[in-house]
């Protein structure tokens, strides 16, 4: 079942909800500390509608609608006593168990305070209980901390059928600014101005927020139903790009039945017309219309009834949206077409808005892409780090979403916060700017002129050794005046206690070049070195220097890695160089754990990681998934000069014993292997 977010509501299914306000198991939006957000499951019953809705309530906050019929009790519990779809709970302690009541009574709706501990407020002011308050399209409600708006969608009665079979509007003048006051009706029609202005103000409640494609072609196609009772079916066109022709992208029966956008066989008469002439068409009986009656693809589709209007902003069409019907030729009149025009209108302002954010989100996605992209070239061997952590995060993310673990089945991501994931995966290394690049790609222990300079030391030793020994031999031959045979033999002696010391040397060097290799795990210091410490070689004025210096010891003795202290340090900033970058960064409420989420990425459980030394559930499970992903590509990556690539069982055998020990989210990590989040997409 697909997971997604609701408040702690049970509402009722009726006809004003474009879809039903909770399926049978819904996730409640609760928090999980400081650094992150995720949702939790709770399980509700949802009754059936007992009616026709003429009002609802909306949730300020969430913008989810609760169905009113002829009586609705709110409160904290549900009541066993009231008839199903009758009670609207809320479950907060400070709302009472039996708290207001909303009555319809002579066509008016009504709300009365059954004496609750908190009171209830309309439009800020407490009411009296056991008082009937009468209630008015758009007042807003206070149930203890719960804001709600009262919408009436009580209209007046239909019309007699129209006396014309085509009607047309000009779109244009619906997206023109005001030049003056709107004209008065003869018959001063304020019911039908009342209801076109609901209407209009509800497109741009339900349609303003929206930034995701299918969810705004939802929302649209919701709102059509709605709004237009007798309408069977609706499709969409957009345009993809400027000047192309616009193509299907939704299409739906009133029954809900989706009808394939490619497979659409839509009337070109009518779609030349609007979008040429940017009119919007109404035909009231299809069949009997000169400008359509004949058409094939009309008469193929049976459709009787039929409005079509452009979808237009600032004289650029958008696309199109069509209604019909194939079984009441008289379904709309002529007040429909204007309404539809004047909420395609809005909706044409919506379409470009979410084009305008969906250019946003392209345009930071291309600045996070270059950003990473420029970091990784300053270290060739790394590169494409990032981009994998990120796509191992967002796997082992979407698989916590759908584990069936008791311990992780409250937890659940939107698709904002799995972009949020994504986003501070890929960012988590960006501090790393600020490292010394000699640092930042140290391959070994000792740097590389570190250890050139090491060596020519020892070969400068054998060259000093040699010169003492000839030296000698010259000064002892002067001394005895040694025979040729004398003198030969003190040679080979000489020669042979300079191939032991030179060999001696060798072997030092060589225990040096094996110290300088660089452990992936914790291992014991090798003793091997201790001997150099006090061997020294003396130079031409006399003058001892030592064979290893103190600093170079102390890096040979590193025991995991190749960073000595000083190094980690500067190192180890660049998680709190990442965090001071991302925090500069204006985040929207949807990536505002961007920051967090990226600077816990080297803490542990047990308290051992740095920069916080964060314990436990001071690490959000934004985070926790975060790190796994990091350690794993840094065990798995190919080849580099300070280790070669870990095979994916070695990898997965370190994860699970740091797991054992405490420092990684031992669930986490199940899912990452049962789920295989580093597979490819």
């Amino acid at each position: 079942m697909t997971k997604e977010r609701a408040s702690g509501f049970e509402g009722f299914r009726g006809p004003v909800c474009p879809e039903p306000v909770f399926s049978s198991r819904v996730k409640v939006k609760r928090s999980s500390g400081a650094r992150g957000r995720v949702g939790m499951r709770n399980t509700v019953a949802v009754p059936e509608s007992p009616g026709p809705v003429t009002a609802y309530l909306e949730v300020t906050a969430t913008g989810e609608v609760f169905p009113l019929h002829d009586e609705v009790v709110i409160g904290r519990d549900p009541q066993d006593s009231l008839a199903e779809g009758r009670f609207l709970c809320i479950p907060e302690h400070t709302i009472s168990r039996r708290h207001a009541r909303v009555c319809l009574s002579g066509g008016e709706y009504f709300i009365e305070d059954l004496h609750s501990f908190n009171g209830t407020f309309v439009l800020g002011k407490r009411l009296r209980p056991g008082v009937w308050h009468p209630l008015h399209d758009g007042d807003e409600l206070s149930i203890s901390s719960t804001q709600l708006a009262f919408h009436s969608l009580l209209v007046p009665p239909r019309d007699s059928a129209p006396a014309v079979i085509r009607q047309t509007v000009d779109a244009t003048q619906y997206a023109r600014p005001l030049e003056g006051p709107p004209p008065q009706s003869e018959d001063g029609d304020a019911q039908g101005v009342i209801r076109k202005l609901h209407a209009m103000a509800q497109v741009g409640i339900a349609l303003g927020a929206v930034t995701n494609s299918a969810t705004l072609t939802e929302k649209i196609m919701n709102l059509i139903f709605e709004l237009f009772p007798r309408a069977e079916r609706a499709f969409i066109l957009l345009r993809k790009n400027e000047g192309e022709a616009p193509v299907p992208v939704a299409a739906r029966w009133r029954d809900g039945t989706v009808e394939d956008p490619e497979q659409l066989r839509i009337s070109r008469t009518i779609v030349d017309e609007v979008l040429n002439r940017k009119l919007s068409i109404l035909s009231v009986d299809t069949l009997a219309d000169r400008h359509f009656g004949c058409q094939e693809s009309i008469v193929a589709q049976d459709i009787r009834s039929v409005m079509c209007v452009p979808l237009l902003l600032e004289g650029e069409v958008l696309g199109l949206i069509q209604l019909d019907t194939s079984s009441d030729p008289y379904a709309f009149k002529g007040q429909d077409l204007e309404m539809l025009t004047g909420v395609c209108a809005e909706m044409a302002v919506a379409l470009k808005n979410f084009q305008l954010y969906s250019d946003i989100e392209r345009l930071l996605e291309g600045f996070v892409r270059a950003s990473v992209q420029a970091i990784e070239e300053r270290d060739p061997v790394t590169a494409g780090h990032s981009f994998r952590v990120a796509h191992y995060a967002e796997n082992l993310a979407r698989a916590v979403d759908r584990a069936d673990e008791p311990e992780l089945r409250g937890i659940a991501f939107s698709e904002d916060q799995l972009r949020e994931i994504r986003y501070a995966a890929l960012l988590h290394d960006f501090g790393k700017v600020g490292v010394r690049e000699h640092v930042l790609r140290k391959e070994k222990k000792l740097h590389h002129a570190e250890m050139r300079l090491l060596e020519q030391r020892f070969k400068y030793a054998c060259a000093c050794l040699e010169r003492q020994a000839y030296r000698k031999l010259a000064e002892l031959h002067c001394e005895r005046e040694l025979g040729i045979t004398a003198f030969r033999e003190e040679k080979r002696r000489l020669e042979q206690d300079l191939r032991e010391e030179v060999a001696r040397l060798d072997e030092f060097l060589a225990a040096i070049r094996r110290a300088n290799e660089p452990a992936i795990s914790y291992t014991e210091r090798s003793h091997e070195l201790d001997r150099l410490l006090g061997c020294t070689v003396d130079e031409v004025d006399g003058v001892s220097v030592p064979l290893l210096s103190d600093s170079e010891f102390a890096a040979l003795s590193v025991s995991k890695g190749c960073l000595t202290a000083e190094e980690r340090k500067q190192i180890e900033a660049h998680v709190a160089d990442s965090y001071s970058f991302l925090i500069l960064i204006p985040w929207t409420r949807d990536l505002g754990g961007v920051p967090a989420i990226a600077h816990g990425h080297h803490e542990k459980l047990d308290g051992s990681g740095y920069p916080m030394g964060l314990r436990g559930a001071q690490i959000s499970i934004q985070t926790r998934i975060l790190t796994i992903s990091d350690i794993y590509d840094a065990l798995t990556a190919g080849d580099r000069p300070y280790k070669k690539a870990m095979s994916l069982e070695h990898a997965l055998d370190l994860l699970d014993a740091e797991c054992r020990a405490g420092r990684l989210d031992a669930r986490l990590f199940r899912v990452f292997v049962e789920a295989k989040a580093w597979a490819a997409a």
